[in-house]
């Protein structure tokens, strides 16, 4: 959005300095020292862009403003009446282009407003400096936007530190400010949309007990989100998302932008794991009441003994009943925990879809508005308007492949069929771009396109996220740098084998030949099941009749020597 902002500025701004009756007005004004003269030429001036700053205005430009080299203001066309003050003091981004003749953009506080400023400076035909003009927009433009194209609420908190404490109470302030809520040491920009009330109303909720956790993020000025369960809306959570802005010249945060949005899934698994822990803890305190019946009974032994001797006879009686049952048990609960861990998958995966959704939507959304402002100015190509169109398809065919792939991962389909192992590596790659992007997992593959394989294409693709998932894993423990997992295939007589490795250290030996156990994990308790590898397993040997093994590799890349864990599926052909 911030880009849309900067090719609308760049054409108000080529648009500007390329009308010579502006430079020759601008020049005159700089030149003369007739104030009544100089009066006279703003008024020009003012007459010949006023019909294009209102069209601004429609665009968000919240400032359209003209400085002379010594940084004394010659016209603001937001504020026509306030001119031949100096802003050395006050407008570092004004005296930066004034002395080093280059552009500037970024986030700065006025006399009467904060905004977004591109500030350019201003040349005659000859290449004389005459001094610089701003096009700046107001962070209610950006908002609006968030809320439009994105369906997201937001808010805009500025730093105190960045005005004296009465500045926020001024009647002539562009922008008016309040208290913010979420941090006492910043205001919040009132904008159009919601008033002091409804802003109190709506965040005092969503941030109850959590201020000094988001006081804590706030201090460390780094972009962060986390949540709050909403139990006024059954099986819902707000997620809080906060983005630093700096100042364009020393980098320090002057404002945050603040995101609401709705989550129905993070509430749903906490109460999931909350249903878990209970059925544990009442498994736990029948097993210490057996424990202690047990114990209490120690004295009574020959009769205890009688007793289990009668157990044991109507135990041997019944064995291979009671054995069908405790099997089929066992695999019920089994498949519950499978389609529990998929589901957790299916979760994490929404959210890294919606990550990558964000940069396409955004180019879709910065391409079509660039048509629209080079259409109104006539300055729009027919190249132009192809490639901007081209860009737009390509982003729309992005999303429908990302719909598609993940369609087809939760239907879950068993239906064996013959199917290209790249399109399914393809639709793993997919599913799990978001993550890796996220997490800086370089995934390198190097496979033979004409491999065909016969089986389960959805359940190859789990088994795919499963291995993923557990280098993942390891990459956060072991803390490594560049991260690296490499895919490669190839056929040997009738075996098709798919080697996929990691750079993450490798698995201790003493535990490797276990990982595939059931209920087996190396996390804590509350951090995994132990299934994704079992599943895993299960999948390709006894669903698709292949093998999986593991081991620990050593080896060399662009010539670095990693150690890892590397996984080997074997099929039939």
């Amino acid at each position: 959005m911030l880009n849309q902002e900067q090719i609308t500025a760049d054409i108000a701004y080529q648009s500007t300095v390329n009308n010579q009756q502006f430079l020759t007005i601008f020049e005159n004004a700089l030149e003369t020292n007739n104030q009544q003269k100089r009066d006279l030429l703003r008024a020009e001036l003012y007459t010949l862009f006023s019909d294009k700053y209102k069209e601004l205005l429609k665009r968000g430009v919240l400032q359209y403003h003209f400085v002379f080299p010594d940084n004394t203001v010659f016209l603001r066309f937001h504020k026509v009446s306030k001119y031949g003050d100096n802003l050395t003091n006050i407008r570092s981004d004004f005296k930066y282009v004034n002395e080093t003749k280059k552009v500037i953009r970024g986030f700065a506080q006025g006399r009467t407003a904060h905004a977004f400023r591109n500030v350019y400076p201003i040349f005659n035909k000859d290449k004389k400096h005459l001094g610089a003009i701003e096009i700046s927009f107001s962070s209610e433009y950006l908002q609006d936007n968030f809320t439009n194209v994105a369906n997201i609420h937001t808010h805009f908190l500025v730093c105190k530190s960045i005005f004296d404490a009465k500045a926020w109470k001024r009647d002539h302030l562009v922008v008016q400010y309040s208290q913010s809520i979420e941090h006492d040491k910043y205001m919040i920009s009132m904008p159009k949309s919601h008033t002091k009330d409804e802003y109190h109303v709506l965040v005092e909720q969503k941030v109850k007990g959590i201020k000094s956790i988001i006081k804590q993020k706030v201090s460390k000025g780094k972009p962060f989100a986390i949540y709050n369960i909403d139990n006024s809306i059954n099986d819902s959570a707000d997620v809080i998302s906060f983005l630093p802005i700096h100042n364009n010249i020393n980098k320090e945060i002057l404002a945050w932008i603040v995101s609401y949005e709705k989550d129905d899934f993070i509430k749903v698994t906490i109460n999931n794991t909350n249903y878990i822990r209970i059925i544990l803890f009442i498994g736990l305190l029948i097993l210490f009441y057996f424990i202690y019946k047990t114990l209490n009974q120690k004295q009574k032994l020959e009769e205890a003994v009688n007793i289990k001797t009668a157990e044991l006879k109507d135990l041997n009686e019944n064995l291979e009943q009671k054995i069908i049952i405790e099997v089929a048990k066992s695999k019920e609960i089994e498949t519950k925990l499978f389609q529990s861990d998929k589901m957790v998958s299916m979760g994490e995966m929404i959210g890294n879809i919606a990550h990558q959704w964000r940069q396409p939507l955004s180019a879709i959304s910065t391409g079509a508005t660039g048509i629209i402002a080079k259409k109104e100015y006539g300055i729009l190509t027919d190249e132009a308007l192809l490639e901007a169109c081209g860009n737009i398809n390509k982003h729309a065919q992005y999303l429908s492949q990302t719909i598609d792939d993940f369609r087809n991962y939760i239907k879950g389909d068993r239906e064996k069929k013959v199917f290209s192992l790249k399109n399914d590596i393809d639709s793993f790659l997919h599913l799990i771009e978001g993550s890796s992007k996220k997490e800086v997992i370089e995934i390198i593959v190097d496979i033979d396109e004409e491999i065909a394989i016969d089986g389960y294409p959805n359940e190859l693709v789990q088994c795919f996220i499963n291995i993923y998932n557990n280098a993942k894993d390891a990459f956060h423990e072991q803390e490594i740098g560049l991260k690296y997992i490499f895919i490669t295939s190839e056929i040997i007589d009738n075996e098709i084998k798919i080697y996929i490795k990691d750079n993450a250290g490798g698995i201790d030996e003493n535990i490797i030949h276990k990982i595939f156990e059931p209920y087996f994990t190396t996390k804590h308790k509350m951090q995994g099941t132990g299934l994704g590898l079992h599943m895993t397993y299960t999948l390709i040997v006894e669903g698709m009749n292949g093998n999986i093994e593991v081991h620990n590799r050593t080896y060399d890349y662009n010539q670095t020597i990693y150690t890892g864990a590397e996984f080997i599926i074997t099929l039939p052909r």
